[in-house]
Order: C-alpha cells, then sequence, then structure tokens
C-alpha cells in the first residue's frame, strides 16, 4: 500500500490541437485539491502532493469508506467544495484548506461540504491495478464506488470538441487528455495532457512589498504586491538537487485579490518570513522596485496560481493577476521551463 500513497502521476500542457485525438479520453480539470483517497477497512486517508494527510479538515468525508466496495484500495481523486450553481469554486476550497479548529472545521463541513472526483484507482485489495491500462482502469471504478453527493466518479468523453466548448461555456479550468492505453506513472507523463482555458503558472512567492507612502485617496494595503520566483531548470545531476538550484525572479502580481483576501494572505505569508532574500539567480531584476517601497522577504514555500498573458524577452510575467495561494503542491516543482 504505501507504495503508492504517495505517487501522483502529472500531466504536461499542450494546446487545443490534442482533442481531436481519437487516442485519449477527455475530462474536465477542476479547480480544488489533488489528492489519494487511502481506505483501509472502516477507515479513510486524504493525502494530497505534499504527502500530508489531510483528512481531519474533512469530517464529511470520513463515511466514504463505505463507497469503495474493497477492503483497501488506493484511489487518485480531486477534492473540490462547488459553489451555489454546482461549478468548483476554489475561494470556497481555501476557507476549508486553512482551518486548523475544530469547531470551525465542524460549522465549515456543513456549510460548503466537500465532493471527492474520483478518476483513477492505483491499487486494490492490496494488488496493483497502476500497470493496467487506462480504459482498463475506468471500468474498475466504475464497479467499485458507489456515488454519492460527497463521492463522485469523475465523468469522461472520448469527444474532446464537445467537453472543450462545454468547459468555456462553464468557466471551468481546462480539459485533461489522458491516453486510453496508458498505465498510471508516478511522474510527469507525456501520457496525459492538460489544456487549459486560461494561461496560468505556479509560482513561488519570495516576499511580498508594502509602499511607505501611498496615494491618500486610495485605501492603504498592507500589501501591494507579491515578489515571484521559479527554481531554475536543472542543467546537471548535482543540479536535480533542489539545494543547488537558485531561484530566477519573475516579476510581481498587485491584482486579482482584494484588500480582505489580501489580510488573510498575509497572516499566510507571514509564518514564512526570512530576514535574507533567497538565492536569487537575477536578483538586478529587484531593482526595479521603487525606494519608497519595503520588501518583506520569505522562505521559499508558499506557492501561487497567477494568470498571465506571456513571458517577456527579460523572463517576467506581463499582465499577470493573483488566481489563488496553492497548498497541494511541492515548490521544488515550480521550475522555469
Amino acid at each position: 500500500m504505501k507504495t503508492y500513497e504517495k505517487c501522483f502521476m502529472l500531466a504536461f500542457p499542450t494546446d487545443r490541437t490534442i482533442l481531436k485525438s481519437s487516442q485519449y479520453i477527455f475530462e474536465p480539470k477542476l479547480d480544488g485539491t489533488r489528492v489519494h483517497i487511502i481506505k483501509k477497512g472502516k477507515s479513510v486517508k486524504l493525502i494530497n502532493r505534499r504527502g500530508k494527510d489531510i483528512s481531519y479538515r474533512y469530517p464529511e468525508l470520513q463515511h466514504v469508506w463505505k463507497n469503495i466496495k474493497a477492503k483497501t484500495a488506493i484511489l487518485d481523486a480531486e477534492l473540490v467544495v462547488l459553489n451555489q450553481q454546482q461549478k468548483p469554486d476554489f475561494n470556497l476550497l481555501q476557507q476549508r484548506e486553512q482551518q486548523d479548529k475544530k469547531i470551525n472545521i465542524a460549522l465549515l463541513a456543513k456549510q460548503i461540504p466537500a465532493v471527492l472526483f474520483v478518476f483513477d484507482v492505483l491499487m486494490l485489495n492490496d494488488k496493483i491495478t497502476a500497470s493496467k491500462t487506462l480504459l482498463e482502469r475506468k471500468s474498475i471504478l466504475d464497479s467499485v464506488i458507489k456515488q454519492d453527493k460527497n463521492i463522485v466518479v469523475c465523468p469522461y468523453t472520448f469527444d474532446g470538441i464537445k467537453l472543450w466548448k462545454a468547459v468555456k461555456k462553464l468557466k471551468l479550468e481546462g480539459v485533461m487528455a489522458k491516453r486510453i492505453d496508458s498505465v498510471y506513472e508516478c511522474c510527469r507523463s507525456k501520457s496525459w495532457l492538460k489544456i487549459k482555458n486560461i494561461k496560468t503558472i505556479d509560482a513561488i512567492v519570495i516576499g511580498y512589498t508594502i509602499k511607505q507612502r501611498q496615494n491618500a485617496s486610495k485605501s492603504k494595503r498592507c500589501i501591494s504586491a507579491l515578489l515571484l520566483a521559479l527554481y531554475e531548470k536543472p542543467k546537471t545531476k548535482k543540479q536535480e538537487k533542489i539545494k543547488q538550484r537558485k531561484l530566477v525572479y519573475i516579476g510581481r502580481v498587485g491584482t486579482g485579490f482584494s484588500a480582505e483576501q489580501l489580510e488573510t494572505i498575509k497572516a499566510i505569508l507571514d509564518k514564512h518570513k526570512s530576514k535574507q532574500m533567497p538565492a536569487l539567480k537575477n536578483k538586478q531584476m529587484l531593482n526595479k522596485i521603487k525606494s519608497n517601497t519595503v520588501i518583506v522577504w520569505l522562505k521559499p514555500e508558499v506557492i501561487a496560481e497567477i494568470k498571465y498573458l506571456e513571458f517577456t524577452k527579460q523572463k517576467e510575467l506581463r499582465a499577470s493577476s493573483f488566481v489563488r495561494l496553492r497548498f497541494d503542491k511541492p515548490p521544488e516543482e515550480c521550475v522555469m521551463e
């Protein structure tokens, strides 16, 4: 069982031409937190991509062991919170992910319950299923999962174009394309591809800025912008170790959040304060920050998803906007491609 608990198959980005292929199935890309559901007897654990057990935050999901018709299992799923329009809402999910007090967890579990969208099976009754083809694994899922309001089998189709149109109309995150003959790999694989509805990047927040003197006509913000970076791509085997790699500064983001959201974000970021700037490959780019701005440095531990138009020649994000903080992904996966 332990072999696959922290084994996640990840996808490469691609364009919409893949939607015409008959070699793939297509699933909606849901805006949530990726988890493995570990069932053992009459209990389940939810393990995120950082290898953390987040089960305690979702008491409403503790009954789902009854919905998995097996003594033991490891399932791959997206944990989401649906809004009133029954669409995944990451802002609601963030309210759940930041709670540690039992009384608040219990209250939110009733107000904004989570749903597990299961899309793969890695092990069943202590037997490995990851080596089976995707279509075989999908067939197993259909026979194993008893669906209810908290656990469903993620829908899929062979018609990528039709799904893409639906995703665009509903303003969902995108589409996943998966080869029908693919096995489950514990790595990023070109057998799985993602087509995003918007261009986004996951970047490491290395600090934030505060303006000392602000326009009197504008309300004061506790953070004026987030400073973002990615790890350089390893060129040698030695550099594959994260401690041997420097960060590449990719610019600032100062839009996409309300003043209220900034207060919440600041409280999270302040838990990761550092007395010094992290090792940056291109620290001269920080010279663009004005002298009336204070920089608060952070340890490279927090990830933000950023919407953007393109990268400039100087490797800075252009027309960037904050989407959300991510807590389900390790920082070492944020790499400059």
